[in-house]
């Protein structure tokens, strides 16, 4: 159910899309952090002339998207609930690149939720589009709740 915790989300719901414009700032913020040296993430000194949105940053698109629909979670804000979850699994496909200055629209699902060996996984389903439609990245992620070794 949206507009709770995380751990309330049950398949079918659908996640509240969210807006952003790519900026130089987080691009290269990301690239730095994840240790990517490439010119195409870090200005626009590359073969395209543009500055390209680091791919990996899909993760935080889920992030953002966890932010807006599951409020009482406050992830970004630093709230943290008592039991850890694993980021177990997930595909990415990247159709096409973003760039700094486009605004992207982040869409989601959760396709399932189910029990395996007494553990409760949540696996996604997002798609990133520019505002004009353009398919940025297809991705599905598997995500196990209440992690405890």
């Amino acid at each position: 159910m949206l507009g709770g915790m995380i751990s309330d989300l049950e398949a079918g719901d659908e996640f509240e899309p969210i807006r952003y414009t790519v900026t130089s700032l987080m691009t290269s913020e990301y690239a730095h952090g994840v240790e990517e040296t490439g010119e195409w993430f870090l200005s626009d000194n590359n073969p395209l002339g543009r500055q390209v949105r680091i791919p990996l940053m899909i993760h935080a698109d889920k992030m953002r998207l966890l932010e807006v629909n599951c409020p009482k979670e406050a992830r970004l804000s630093g709230v943290r609930g008592p039991d850890a979850r694993v980021h177990y699994e997930y595909h990415a496909r990247h159709r096409s690149p973003a760039y700094v200055g486009e605004e992207l629209v982040v869409t989601g699902r959760i396709l399932d939720r189910y029990i395996k060996r007494e553990r409760v996984y949540l696996h996604y389903q997002m798609e990133v589009h520019t505002a004009d439609g353009r398919l940025v990245t297809e991705y599905t992620d598997r995500t196990l709740l209440k992690y405890r070794p």
